[in-house]
């Protein structure tokens, strides 16, 4: 297996974590927030997205360069988190009840920042590096808004975090980027 192909394969797994994270919006308006049916389908988008959000970075690495991996591995290491809240819910044996102390405490501030600071460096650097089209950087930034919808328990915010996914998986994918690096290689000029 190529690189071309390892990163087309990571990309659905983008797009595929993409469409379980939107699935916990409807299942949390049918069955409740932190419902079993919500929770189900938020440990498999953590799962999916901790693994196949490294592609976002490789497509644009070298627009993006070192602030890309760094905000690349924050974005990671949220998931990450979040795989492991979302688990220790489960294995609570009741997902309803939201566990105390320190380090939960610590840990969900340690998702915040680096998930929500990742993401939002990761939206300007990826509008910056024009190789994802402008409207991804839209939804990465819609997302980050989203979280801040004045709605009980914040149902819609896991929508707009499965979309951006959806949209750039399917960008990358689909191969609908436009990669100046390449471009400039075959013998165009680059502008920046």
């Amino acid at each position: 297996m190529n690189e071309k192909q390892v990163v087309k394969a990571l990309g659905m797994i983008c797009l595929l974590a993409g469409i379980a994270r939107i699935g916990m919006t409807p299942t949390s308006i049918i069955w409740g927030t932190d419902s079993v049916q919500e929770l189900t389908f938020g440990l498999i988008a953590c799962v999916l997205m901790s693994v196949g959000t490294i592609a976002t970075y490789m497509v644009q690495s070298r627009e993006t360069g070192v602030t890309g991996f760094v905000t690349t591995l924050a974005i990671i290491i949220g998931n990450i988190i979040t795989t492991a809240m979302v688990w220790s819910a489960f294995a609570s044996g009741d997902p309803a009840t939201n566990p105390e102390g320190v380090l939960i405490t610590v840990s969900r501030m340690i998702n915040m920042i680096g998930f929500m600071g990742g993401t939002l460096v990761f939206a300007i650097l990826t509008f910056r590096a024009k190789v994802f089209p402008r409207w991804v950087a839209g939804l990465l930034v819609l997302m980050i808004l989203g979280a801040f919808l004045p709605v009980e328990d914040n149902k819609w915010f896991a929508f707009f975090w499965g979309l951006a996914y959806v949209g750039m998986g399917y960008c990358i994918w689909a191969e609908k980027l436009n990669n100046a690096s390449a471009k400039s290689e075959a013998g165009g000029t680059m502008s920046l």
